[in-house]
């Protein structure tokens, strides 16, 4: 992923996912992308780990702000 792409893939998650996952439990956002990788077979390998780290950066953040 280019450091443009890495940029635009978490605007996005910041955009659409965290305003949901703001309320969620970690088990409940981990059940989502494992539920969203097994319906997705073409996603890379280590893609439902990254997109988890991301979405608890970025919701840890709002926490401390």
């Amino acid at each position: 992923m280019t450091l443009e792409e890495e940029k635009e893939f978490k605007q996005k998650i910041q955009e659409t996912i965290i305003p949901l996952a703001v309320n969620m439990t970690e088990e409940q956002i981990k059940n989502i992308i494992q539920t969203v990788e097994k319906a997705n077979e073409n996603l890379p390998r280590g893609f439902g780990s990254m997109l988890f780290e991301q979405i608890m950066i970025h919701k840890y953040n709002m926490r401390n702000k």
